[in-house]
């Protein structure tokens, strides 16, 4: 009995430090690690059981991938979710038993897992389930896309400013004594200080002064990963540079708001022209790329990116915000600067229009 307890309670462990520690790990071939518990009851113990409770924590391990997924793709994920999961072989390429347990007193069988996760099967599985994804080559609509790119040039950091404020009281007391025998007397006196000291004060902490500067390089590079996703995801892209009566990139970077944004007037003459030319969708986007810093944890360099990004679709003569991504952060690893820098601003790309794209796809936009 006392044997049955304790294995109980270390696969009880198992279980628990299962779920809290395994989290989704990415690998370098850019399949997802996801552990996970599968539990099933039965009447007769069999080889079938197994199976069964191993297939169900496949499904535990893909819902915990989903649900890390953009709120859009979760939304579009609803009209066809039993498809979805019904079809979890198709996304699980791999499954390592951790631990398992056949509790004979309530006839349960439980087994935690690693599920390998291709998150390119799954991106595929929506694209083939959306409106753009199902169109022959030239059906689809026009969609422009444009990301200025910002690289780090230089951060000037403050130290905190320490204020110290202390104070001090003293008080003071008199104590006198007299005795007297009759025939002579004697006084004494004694003095008693006390000193009470106080301190405080307050920190006060300046932002680190960024400086960036636009990369027409960088910009360039965004685009084609832009482009990627786009192609991938059923759409047709046209570049920038087809519009006419706009000025190119290297035109406006004099022009452009310290944020990074374009002035008013020059992003509405770019919606006039894809609205002029017949455009379906329209995108801008601000990339900001930090500078390289080492991550002593992993023995890699790091690079931030910082992306945001706005689609309009252009109907009626009207530019109307169909797809939006407010300022993702995203950092790129790499074992140098060049190498991390690109995977930062491909991540970021990805993330941004992994929202984008779901967002289009729920609203059957093509």
């Amino acid at each position: 009995m006392y044997r049955k307890s304790f294995l109980m309670a270390i696969f009880s462990i198992a279980i628990f430090f299962s779920l809290v520690w395994g989290g989704n790990n990415v690998d370098a071939q850019g399949t997802v690690h996801v552990t996970a518990v599968g539990s099933i009851d039965y009447s007769i113990f069999s080889s079938e059981t197994k199976k069964l409770a191993i297939y169900e924590a496949k499904k535990i391990a893909l819902k915990k991938y989903v649900a890390k997924l953009p709120t859009a793709k979760k939304r579009q994920l609803k009209s066809f979710e039993q498809e979805f999961y019904n079809s979890v072989d198709d996304f699980v390429l791999e499954t390592k038993v951790q631990q398992d347990k056949d509790d004979k007193t309530t006839k349960t069988y439980k087994v935690v897992i690693v599920a390998t996760i291709d998150p390119g099967a799954i991106d595929a599985f929506f694209i083939d389930n959306s409106a753009a994804g199902n169109q022959l080559a030239g059906d689809a609509s026009d969609f422009g896309a444009m990301f200025i790119a910002r690289q780090e040039v230089s951060r000037q950091s403050y130290d905190a400013k320490r204020t110290s404020v202390s104070g001090t009281e003293s008080s003071a007391s008199l104590q006198e004594e007299s005795a007297s025998n009759g025939t002579t007397s004697i006084d004494s006196s004694r003095t008693k200080s006390l000193t009470v000291k106080r301190t405080g004060g307050s920190t006060v902490r300046k932002r680190d002064n960024v400086s960036y500067e636009p990369s027409i390089e960088i910009s360039e590079e965004v685009a084609y990963a832009v482009e990627e996703q786009l192609v991938d995801a059923g759409f047709e892209p046209m570049g920038i540079d087809e519009l006419d009566n706009v000025p190119l990139l290297d035109e406006i970077i004099g022009k452009m708001k310290k944020s990074g944004r374009l002035p008013k007037r020059i992003e509405k003459s770019y919606k006039r022209a894809a609205i002029d030319a017949g455009w379906s969708f329209l995108g801008m986007g601000i990339i900001d790329i930090g500078a390289p810093t080492n991550d002593a944890a992993r023995g890699t360099v790091k690079v931030l990116a910082k992306i945001s990004f706005k689609v309009w679709m252009l109907t009626d003569g009207r530019a109307k915000t169909v797809a939006s991504v407010r300022p993702q952060a995203v950092y790129g690893q790499g074992g140098d600067a060049s190498i991390a820098q690109t995977n930062a601003y491909n991540d970021a790309v990805k993330v941004a229009m992994d929202t984008v794209v779901a967002q289009l796809q729920k609203k059957g936009l093509r």
